[in-house]
């Protein structure tokens, strides 16, 4: 299996990666202010962005070279406010692994414990991009 690297945006978020495989991908997120809505805690878009990085993980992480995967459907519940300063942990599971989609689910959780919010996605399938010049 060929070495992988988060992505960019990965990085830009300060995603800290613990496990990465395709039955459990495991993340902590130190709450920057710039993560942060006017009420000083998580913005809403940062915890769904963490939530699709981690599905993006997982589900990648039971391809093979020649497939690709992409987020199609995704919803979020929101339980617990996590505010700056605190560390968010993220753990995220397949639900379903098929033929053509991937189900999962990360569970979002604030150092307290307290559960933050879950994050259930679905990803297709796809075969991997050809080159140009093929």
């Amino acid at each position: 299996m060929a070495q992988r690297e988060p992505s960019p945006f990965t990085r830009l978020m300060g995603v800290k990666i613990i496990s990465w495989t395709a039955q459990r991908t495991e993340s902590e997120l130190v709450i920057r202010e710039d993560l942060c809505n006017r009420r000083g805690v998580m913005h809403g878009g940062a915890v769904m962005a963490l939530g699709d990085i981690l599905g993006g993980m997982t589900a990648s992480a039971a391809l093979t070279e020649s497939q690709r995967t992409a987020t199609i459907e995704s919803k979020t519940n929101f339980f617990a406010p996590i505010p700056k300063g605190d560390t968010a942990h993220a753990v995220c599971v397949p639900l379903h692994s098929g033929r053509t989609t991937i189900v999962l689910q990360t569970n979002i959780t604030r150092s307290d414990g307290k559960l933050a919010a879950i994050v259930t996605q679905t990803q297709i399938v796809l075969p991997a991009a050809r080159p140009a010049d093929e």
